[in-house]
């Protein structure tokens, strides 16, 4: 299924709003993530990689985050 997404990376902060954990929490989770994917510090972290992580779909990352092109 094809999603129009408004952006393709994530940041700290979205990660707090899809999960409800704390700033640092989420900085951590986003270094397990670039470590699990072999990403350096200055790639970013996509919404696929973080779909893959979480094993939730890209459609409810999008849909939480409100992330879909109008």
């Amino acid at each position: 299924m094809e999603i129009a997404l408004q952006r393709l990376f994530m940041f700290t902060s979205d990660l707090q709003r899809l999960t409800g954990k704390s700033m640092r929490t989420c900085q951590r989770m986003m270094q397990q993530i670039r470590d699990t994917f072999a990403l350096k510090s200055w790639q970013p972290v996509t919404i696929y990689h973080v779909s893959n992580y979480m094993d939730t779909s890209v459609a409810e990352i999008a849909r939480v985050l409100k992330l879909r092109r109008k």
